[in-house]
């Protein structure tokens, strides 16, 4: 079946509140900023159930580094925790990459439901994921093999790491690019593998605004987390709050909260790109409006 068929169940009830973006990448994150914030108390919540893991070993990774060193030694120093327990740094990058890919398949069945009309439920995404999960599984590693190799130089080498980093973070960005959507349509369009060739085709007819928002989520989902993470030390600069031996517990919490504002809207930003990509190259608004007005097509 038509995967713009299944949608209409819902949405025939309701009217769609999906509309063409003029600007794909900025129309995007507008977009999911929007209903991130009118749908904020399940995102959140339903995120803080994906996140668990991540969260407590990162959490148990910053309370080490930050016990053991400085209170508020910046984690991009040669202090932070790359070299406390190398064999969970890894784990933990890896966990990050795999829990983002997870996310973004739960939050793109909310969000897609979300602006087909519907009122979607926290636990109906997460049940939704959780039954494709051996294939978001498959996915991920067939798609992210190589985040293995950025945590083993992460550990490994972790100043010659950062500069190479740097250095080739453009071409990383290209690579990234035909599989910004896999998660989006391994659970709306249903399609196993076949989902990361569906991405790399839609990515690759508007190749320019994907790249662009790869690079806008790396600089505003960086801004963002610096700016959340970073709060308890601007605080204690100030004078006016002395965290004091707690410090480096008061850090890894707010690090990890930064954590679960950045990957949720992002997550969301990318579901809601799906979407303004199929509006753009396939019309998907036009044929949801006569599915609407003269039933959906056998």
């Amino acid at each position: 079946m038509n995967p713009v068929s299944q949608w209409n169940a819902s949405a025939r009830a309701a009217s769609p509140r999906l509309r063409r973006a003029d600007r794909l990448v900025i129309g995007s994150f507008d977009g999911a900023a929007h209903v991130f914030q009118r749908r904020a108390g399940s995102v959140i919540l339903g995120s803080a159930v994906v996140m668990v893991p991540m969260v407590a070993l990162n959490l148990g990774l910053s309370v080490v580094a930050f016990r053991d060193f400085d209170s508020f030694d910046s984690l991009f120093r040669d202090k932070g925790y790359i070299g406390v327990e190398s064999s969970s740094v890894f784990v933990a990058i890896v966990l990050q990459s795999f829990t983002a890919h997870l996310l973004g398949a739960v939050l793109a069945t909310h969000l897609v439901a979300h602006q087909m009309g519907g009122e979607p439920r926290m636990r109906d995404s997460l049940s939704t994921a959780a039954r494709r999960l051996p294939m978001l599984l498959l996915t991920w590693f067939l798609t992210h093999w190589w985040v293995m190799l950025f945590a083993l130089g992460a550990v490994n080498d972790p100043a010659g790491f950062t500069a190479a980093a740097i250095l080739l973070a453009p071409l990383l960005g290209v690579v990234t690019v035909p599989f910004v959507m896999v998660a989006p349509v391994v659970v709306t369009e249903r399609l196993g593998l076949r989902a990361i060739v569906r991405s790399a085709k839609l990515s690759r007819q508007r190749f320019g605004a994907v790249y662009g928002f790869v690079l806008l989520c790396t600089v505003l989902g960086g801004a963002l987390f610096l700016f959340i993470a970073e709060l308890p030390v601007l605080l204690q600069a100030t004078g006016l709050v002395t965290f004091g031996s707690v410090g480096y517990l008061v850090q890894g919490v707010t690090t990890q909260l930064a954590l679960l504002v950045v990957l949720p809207l992002v997550a969301m930003a990318t579901a809601q790109l799906y979407l303004q990509l199929r509006v753009h190259v396939e019309g998907l608004d036009v044929t949801l409006a006569a599915d609407r007005a003269f039933g959906p097509r056998a």
